[in-house]
């Protein structure tokens, strides 16, 4: 029998840059938009900011907003040449569903409405919200395309411990993996409910531990890395 490897991993979430979509209020899950000329700038400030950590593997969302947005890294990284990035479906944002690709402002009308209040505020003092958001998006789609709560966090989760798993050793080793906000707010509040998640930033790190079979959640929402890179760019 294989002996236990006693290393950690430490995954570094990372929400990709903005894109159009973002900019225009359009729900986007599935569908796909293209990095703004300013997500495209910041995300490569971010892997300026990241340039010194040493990552033993890259994966990314098989969505082309996080692809872009990882291979910016990548290639800003000084052990890039390294690194091939891995595109995952499992890492994929929530799907809408019917909503996808309309303006977020139905979405949230038609949410309310179905929750019977009247503000996300309220929602998230009167619900367990991550899972509600999920679950009402999926009752009100007739396409039955939305995904529920367990459906997609199940697929996630999954997908993090299989990375996990492939890349543990005996030692300490940095995974990115760039994601979307809604998967990742998703994944902390599902691990550690004591952090916010009401917002996650373009192109912020999350950090969560996996060791022992665990997982923890480290920090959460840090733009330190995209901060360190745009004063690095501007002392160039």
């Amino acid at each position: 029998m294989e002996a236990e490897k006693r290393g950690k991993i430490i995954l570094f979430l990372m929400r990709h840059g903005q894109t159009v979509l973002n900019k225009a209020e359009i729900t986007q899950g599935w569908c796909d938009g293209n990095l703004t000329e300013e997500g495209a700038r910041a995300a490569l400030s971010a892997g300026i900011g990241l340039s010194d950590v040493k990552f033993k593997a890259v994966y990314s969302s098989d969505l082309g907003r996080a692809v872009k947005t990882a291979e910016t890294v990548i290639k800003e990284n000084k052990n890039g040449s390294s690194l091939n990035l891995k595109k995952l479906k499992g890492l994929r944002e929530l799907n809408f569903g019917k909503y996808e690709g309309q303006n977020e402002k139905i979405l949230i009308k038609d949410m309310l409405h179905y929750m019977n209040v009247s503000s996300f505020k309220e929602a998230m003092e009167k619900y367990d919200f991550q899972k509600e958001f999920c679950n009402c998006c999926a009752a009100l789609d007739e396409t039955n395309k939305a995904e529920d709560y367990d459906t997609v966090i199940k697929r996630v989760m999954d997908t993090l411990k299989d990375i996990c798993l492939k890349n543990l050793d005996d030692f300490n080793e940095n995974v990115l993996v760039v994601a979307h906000g809604g998967i990742i707010r998703l994944i902390i509040d599902h691990l550690d409910k004591s952090f916010n998640v009401e917002s996650i930033d373009n192109l912020s790190i999350s950090k969560i531990i996996y060791e022992n079979g665990n997982f923890k959640v480290e920090s959460v929402n840090d733009n330190s890395y995209y901060k360190k890179g745009q004063a690095l760019e501007e002392n160039i």
